[in-house]
Parts: C-alpha cells; sequence; structure tokens
C-alpha cells in the first residue's frame, strides 16, 4: 500500500476503488442454488420478448430494460425452477 498526504497534512493510506463495470445484478443461480440437468429453456418462467430481435427474461427476477438481467435458454436452471407444462 502506498501512502499519500490528505487536504489535512495528515498521512493515510491510498485504497483503490473497487473495478468498475462489475455485474450490477446477481444471477438467480447465485441466489437460489441451481437444478442439475435442467435449463432455463424448460422453465415456465421463461419470458420472450421481441422488438428487433429477441431477448429472454426470467419471470422471477427483477424487470429492467437492461441486458444486465437478460438470461439465456442454455443457462443451467436455478432453484425456482419450475417444469413447463
Amino acid at each position: 500500500m502506498s501512502k499519500q498526504i490528505d487536504i489535512f497534512g495528515n498521512e493515510t493510506e491510498v485504497t483503490n476503488p473497487p473495478p468498475s463495470g462489475g455485474r450490477r445484478y446477481k444471477r438467480m443461480q447465485e441466489l437460489y442454488g441451481i437444478t442439475e440437468g435442467k435449463t432455463c429453456k424448460t422453465c415456465k418462467h421463461l419470458c420472450s420478448y421481441t422488438q428487433s430481435r429477441r431477448w429472454y427474461k426470467c419471470g422471477l427476477w427483477i424487470r429492467s430494460a437492461s441486458q444486465a438481467t437478460d438470461i439465456r435458454l442454455k443457462d443451467t436452471a436455478c432453484g425456482k425452477y419450475e417444469e413447463d407444462t
């Protein structure tokens, strides 16, 4: 660690800020665990949206227009998985 002088003349340690660009949202798998052998594609909570392209969201997750909350069909299903009937 390096040191610097603050505006009051005191010596303090320099701390690095957390890296930017990290994921803002936790994934469902991190929150609820996983369901082995299942994918989001076969879950009843899968929601599909189409404009100029198609994207997928989880019906149980945060509703947002951000790509950060998009899910992939091949993602391993979370612990909230329910078979689509």
